[in-house]
């Protein structure tokens, strides 16, 4: 839950507070500049009212222009961005006529944090540049270091981390010499959240620790508990986890004396995850608990879909793997829900923003008929000035014409990039319940004939136990084990596939012996190969190094040499041979089985398509530990293919990288 911080005055200025997950989930909260007045979000609708009614009242410039920014800042506190735009765009024009330098530079950056607010970010871009320089203009040295720093953190949601940074730079060059420290310190604290972003944990820490001091000395708890938040998922990503755990405990402890509920139920999920990864699950359980009741005491969608992703990997470490099925499915549903919210917001804030540019376009149309009008009334003066006007008003409409196209034209290139956005979200859906569906398709297929052997067999000895014969007993027992040992191999590889569907299996390379690792594979599957007879054949070369995960690796050799031994007539023989190619070391496994056509090696490795076939005694299949081998042998900058004909065996191969020195 990294917190960035894009506003360091006491005033509702919108920005931004990004919460990012080790799993990649991004969550964007309320500013801490905004939670005095979202707790008093009871009373905006009344406080708006007052300043309306204010607004009527005065007559001085200097009171008008005051009131309509506490106008839009009041409507900021009620999350109601479209009508702060309005409100602000009035305020714009008020102040261009009757405001100065310095209300013309409050007006334009309040304008542009509330465009950043509803991420407008080219837009915000603009106005945040206009105030920063009109705030140089007037020598306001502290608001013109703030706003650079607005713009740093506008690039930053861009993705423009190089130029957030060039602004951070800037604004805490401004803040140094001025002598600003709280500046300073939101400054050092934006730093350190893109530096996280870039994995450069030690200098983010530097940085988190050197705002904390100052907050400290400033007394300023809330800016405290967001820097000791960073700290511990900082120290949690070196796998510091004594320096996490103090710090994530130190937030507690400010958010405990506030009885903040919403940072509470975080820091339980934190804490959670924490214990996790240092495989503490009994620990990690009761925070988990209080996530969940949090989330659903206060409704938070967000941090219940966390609650349940990490009791589902506390199910799964405790191999109770029901429950942790139905909390990864409730975190999934909550989460596609999080979605389509977000996806409908989209669209609306894209249909309001083509409406202000149709508006824009009817503004400019009415301009238009006022200059018409003009010139029909000019038309009784002297030809000199007819003309004088006419060629006025050409020059006039020219412009205004290109303006207007300039417009729609990036209003359309906006739509279209929010389509390609909105289109990619559905395959990616698209995706995953092909996913799922296949997932309860094996689950409904191939688990249940094992599972129906199992318990027909065992109903058949349970009634007719003293009727049957030795030998009939011992036919029976050994059909249960077969159909017990390959029920587990069906389990176990769909238990592998979700856990590396879900991002839970870590990759860690390293440098490793591969020979060694292909004969210690045989030799633990020397037991299942001799069943049927089979002869495992070693043809590796002698120390064979990789650099790759070995964890991996062993099991997409076990898969492979498992699926050979299931495919292979009795009596048959597996080779696995290895050799070097430049910079890549191959990996084969060979046998002399029923092979695969070429319609059906195109399904292979692919989650969209369903090919599975019993081995040459039965065995059963679900498809899915090809589809593992592929992930695994991927993610470690390999790639794995087959060559096979029927009837005469199949090679599949794959390839990793020689070690690194």
């Amino acid at each position: 839950m990294s917190l960035q911080i894009s506003d360091c005055l006491p005033s509702a200025y919108p920005a931004e507070s990004t919460f990012h997950q080790a799993r990649g989930f991004s969550y964007r909260l309320t500013l801490l500049s905004l939670l005095s007045f979202l707790l008093l979000n009871a009373f905006a609708t009344s406080k708006i009212d007052s300043l309306q009614a204010a607004l009527k009242s005065h007559e001085k410039a200097s009171d008008k222009i005051s009131t309509m920014l506490e106008l839009g800042a009041a409507y900021v506190s009620k999350s109601d961005y479209r009508m702060a735009l309005e409100s602000d765009r009035k305020l714009i024009d008020y102040v261009s006529k009757y405001g100065t330098k310095s209300d013309s530079a409050k007006a334009f950056r309040h304008i542009g944090l509330v465009t950043m607010g509803m991420s407008w970010y080219e837009e915000s871009l603009k106005y945040l540049m206009q105030a920063h320089h009109l705030y140089d203009d007037i020598g306001d040295s502290a608001k013109a270091a703030t706003t650079l720093m607005n713009i740093g953190t506008d690039y930053d949601f861009i993705g423009d981390q190089a130029k957030a940074l060039e602004y951070y730079a800037q604004s805490q060059a401004m803040f140094q010499q001025i002598k600003f420290d709280f500046g300073l310190a939101n400054c050092k604290l934006n730093i350190a959240i893109i530096q996280t972003k870039q994995k450069k944990y030690k200098e983010a820490c530097d940085n988190f620790l050197a705002a904390a001091e100052i907050y400290k000395k400033e007394n300023n708890i809330s800016y405290l508990a967001a820097c000791y938040i960073n700290l511990g998922l900082a120290y949690k990503n070196q796998k510091k986890y004594d320096l996490a755990m103090e710090y994530h405990n130190k937030s507690y402890e400010i958010y405990k004396k506030d009885d903040d509920k919403y940072h509470i139920g975080y820091y339980h999920v934190n804490m959670g995850e924490l214990l996790l990864q240092m495989n503490k699950p009994e620990e990690a359980k009761p925070h988990l608990d209080i996530a969940r009741s949090i989330a659903q005491e206060s409704g938070v969608a967000e941090l219940m879909a966390r609650s349940y992703e990490f009791l589902s990997d506390y199910y799964v470490k405790t191999k109770n793997f029901k429950p942790a099925y139905e909390y990864l499915e409730k975190s999934k549903e909550i989460n596609d829900s999080i979605l389509n919210a977000s996806t409908i917001k989209k669209v609306s804030d894209l249909q309001y923003h083509y409406e202000i540019v149709r508006r824009e376009a009817e503004k400019t149309t009415l301009v238009k008929d006022n200059l018409q009008k003009e010139l029909k009334l000019s038309q009784r003066t002297k030809l000199v000035y007819i003309m004088a006007a006419l060629l006025l008003f050409i020059a006039v409409v020219v412009i205004l014409l290109f303006s207007r196209n300039r417009l729609k034209h990036k209003a359309n290139l906006l739509l279209e990039a929010k389509n390609k956005l909105i289109g990619s979200q559905k395959d990616e859906l698209v995706k995953l319940n092909a996913s799922k569906d296949r997932f309860l398709s094996i689950l409904a297929h191939d688990i249940k004939n094992p599972l129906s052997a199992i318990l027909g067999i065992s109903d058949i000895l349970m009634t007719d136990y003293k009727d049957l014969s030795e030998e009939e007993k011992k036919g029976f027992i050994q059909d249960i084990h077969t159909s017990s040992n390959n029920l587990f191999e069906i389990v176990n590889t769909l238990l592998n596939w979700s856990i590396s569907q879900n991002g839970l299996i870590a990759y860690q390379p390293k440098n490793f012996n591969l020979t060694a690792l292909c004969q210690n594979s045989l030799a633990k599957l020397h037991p299942i190969a001799k069943l049927k007879d089979i002869i495992l054949v070693d043809e590796t070369e002698p120390d064979t190094l990789v650099y790759a995960d070995d964890n991996m690796i062993m099991s997409v050799m076990h898969n492979l040499v498992v699926n050979a031994i299931k495919f292979s007539h009795r009596g048959g023989q597996i080779i696995v041979r290895t050799g070097m190619h430049e910079d890549q070391c191959g990996v084969s496994v060979i046998d002399q089985g029923v092979g695969i056509s070429a319609e059906n090696q195109a399904k292979l490795f692919r989650i969209d398509q369903s090919f599975r076939a019993n081995g040459t005694t039965g065995e059963a299949g679900t498809g899915i530990g090809l589809i593992l081998c592929k992930d695994f042998v991927e993610r470690n900058q390999g790639t794995i293919w087959v060559e096979s004909e029927v009837n005469k065996g199949s090679a599949f191969r794959f390839s990793l990288p020689r070690t690194k020195e």
